[in-house]
């Protein structure tokens, strides 16, 4: 036989062997440890959410399990609460979220300062800035932009849709032509009572169910009892950041229409100033005391 023969014979002998010994090793290798292994190398990412609305998005999304800390305005769910606080979201210290160890930060714009935001990302922290719009379609478009940074766009839709299908509904009971007289405000801790007037959150819920503000300077003021009597306000919406102070407020508002009345409610800060997935929530509560239905057989 020849040495060429010899040698073909060799090679096809060797590479029956390696296939044989390479099927047996597959057969008896544990698969699971290759799929245990991409699970460990594709594990979620620890997320810290700077804004009330935020966090209550990120949860309805069905992320709450990704959030490792949130600010102090994240109060709601009550999961929510029972996370670590990294502080108020306008006064945000880098060290304290980094602390965390976070993978990402998803902030409003509000929040701040903006420095903080340069110092994570220059530590490896993926920040992600959500535009903070006081209005039915800047919710919706707050909800996409959450949903895009979580990798959750089809959930986001589906919460985007039910969000426009219920504050739409609830808006439909406001009726035409009527604008109350209303006055806002905030019961501010240490600040005392102070009034609601144009480029607020409270102006822009006011201006979503057609109310008519009755104070039309910028920003907060406090409240006098001079001012709110001649603001005269025919209803008064109160939200507490704070400690209720009824006294001070019984004496602000004096002589008013909404005294008169018995017209003050007070309401739900988060509810009705988070402009989040709770907006038709905030907008049903507020029709009702705003537009209040006749009393069957009343004049």
């Amino acid at each position: 036989m020849s040495a060429d023969r010899i040698f073909s014979r060799v090679i096809k002998v060797c590479t029956a062997l390696t296939v044989f010994f390479s099927a047996f090793i597959f057969a008896n290798t544990d698969v699971s440890t290759s799929v245990n292994t991409i699970a460990e190398s594709s594990k979620q990412p620890r997320i810290i959410s700077i804004d009330g609305s935020i966090t209550e998005i990120v949860y309805a999304l069905g992320a709450g399990d990704q959030l490792v800390a949130v600010d102090t305005t994240s109060r709601y769910p009550k999961a929510a609460s029972e996370l670590p606080d990294v502080g108020y979201m306008r006064r945000l210290s880098t060290e304290g979220i980094l602390s965390m160890q976070p993978d990402v930060v998803i902030a409003s714009q509000d929040a701040g300062p903006a420095d903080v935001f340069t110092q994570l990302q220059q530590a490896g922290v993926k920040v992600v800035r959500i535009q903070n719009e006081y209005s039915l379609d800047g919710v919706l478009t707050k909800v996409g932009q959450v949903a895009q940074a979580l990798g959750k766009s089809q959930q986001g839709e589906q919460l985007q849709q039910k969000i426009r299908q219920q504050t739409e509904r609830a808006l439909a009971e406001i009726p035409q032509g009527v604008a109350p007289k209303s006055l806002f405000i905030l019961g501010a801790g240490n600040r005392g009572l102070m009034a609601a007037g144009k480029n607020t959150q409270a102006q822009a819920m006011l201006d979503l169910l057609s109310a008519n503000n009755v104070m039309d300077y910028e920003g907060y003021k406090p409240v006098s009892a001079e001012g709110a009597l001649l603001a005269n306000p025919e209803v008064v919406l109160v939200a507490y950041t704070g400690p209720a102070d009824p006294a001070a407020l019984k004496t602000s508002l004096a002589m008013t229409d909404a005294q008169k009345n018995n017209r003050i409610h007070a309401v739900n800060t988060s509810v009705v100033l988070g402009f989040g997935p709770r907006l038709a929530e905030a907008v049903e509560q507020l029709v009702t005391v705003l537009y209040p239905q006749p009393v069957a057989g009343s004049n």
